[in-house]
């Protein structure tokens, strides 16, 4: 919820300290047979005083409206994806194949596909879904035009930046200027990597560890962004590709194998906007190379 957000700017002009508690690590605050406004903030107060309140990033007010416009652009190619698949869906159980079957090719001597013919009272809601798809195409054209003006104007050396990292463009490169906002909030690597959803936290009891929790405590675009770029970067880069092959019997035991791409990659994707310099794959090969 985004109910806060007049709060936080209201007290930042007034010049007052505000403090967003994190609601999936603020439990239940006390246990008592009264509770009620007054002694919550009582309880409160106590645990801001002693630093027991996990505290969550106030995102800049300046910020949000790019970042609102990303999400929004972002929201519009889900749903454009969704009537792509629905057209599909509809045509393909709707089409009739005409017999006989042809005859195989003279060249790879497989029997050819049946070519299918659409039925005429089927393509009406197509086109009518076609039509909605098209207005996805328009306004993600128009959002994609805006957000990049904007982007050129305020932050335009962190996201050219951005875009030196194998398999992050123009669109992976928005999602995560917006969605890091101020990489300095960030105390070690590791925070960022916890940050992204990619580590995972362990229940432990006598050193022994029992099972797995926060897989989900984190910013899910950031571990999307993370997910496809690794994917493009094993695909197309000259050096990451080989390295990822080299790799890939150490991952034959994840049924995730992005995940398991080293937090190296990760580290030195996100190291370039702290010192604002560019990302040197040559690096990553040296770190992996004497682990």
């Amino acid at each position: 919820m985004f109910g806060w957000y007049w709060l936080a700017d209201a007290c930042q002009e007034a010049g007052l300290n505000f403090v967003l508690a994190h609601a999936l690590y603020l439990k239940a605050i006390h246990g008592g047979k009264n509770k009620n406004d007054r002694i919550d903030s009582e309880k409160i107060t106590h645990l801001l005083r002693t630093n027991l309140i996990p505290p969550a990033y106030v995102y800049p007010a300046a910020k949000r409206p790019l970042r609102a416009l990303l999400r929004q652009r972002i929201l519009y190619v889900w749903r454009r994806s969704e009537l792509l698949a629905r057209i599909q869906s509809i045509n393909w159980p709707t089409t009739v194949r005409p017999s006989p079957r042809p005859a195989p090719t003279a060249i790879t001597g497989k029997k050819s596909c049946w070519p299918r013919k659409t039925i005429p009272s089927a393509s009406w809601p197509s086109k009518t879904i076609w039509r909605s798809f098209r207005h996805y195409d328009t306004q993600i054209t128009v959002l994609e035009e805006q957000l990049q003006k904007l982007t050129q104007a305020t932050a335009a050396r962190d996201y050219t930046l951005l875009q030196t990292v194998p398999g992050i463009g123009e669109h992976l490169g928005l999602t995560l200027l917006y969605e890091i906002g101020d990489i300095h909030r960030f105390p070690t690597v590791k925070d960022f990597l916890s940050y992204c959803r990619l580590v995972k936290g362990t229940v432990a009891s006598a050193g022994k560890i029992k099972g797995l929790r926060g897989a989900k405590l984190g910013n899910a675009y950031l571990r999307w962004v993370f997910g496809e770029a690794a994917v493009i970067a094993k695909r197309d880069h000259e050096v990451i590709g080989p390295l990822a092959a080299r790799l890939k019997p150490s991952w034959a035991t994840s049924s995730r194998p992005t995940r398991c791409w080293p937090s190296s990659w990760r580290a030195l994707s996100i190291s370039l906007l702290r010192d604002h310099t560019v990302f040197d794959p040559e690096r990553l090969v040296a770190a992996l190379t004497h682990q």
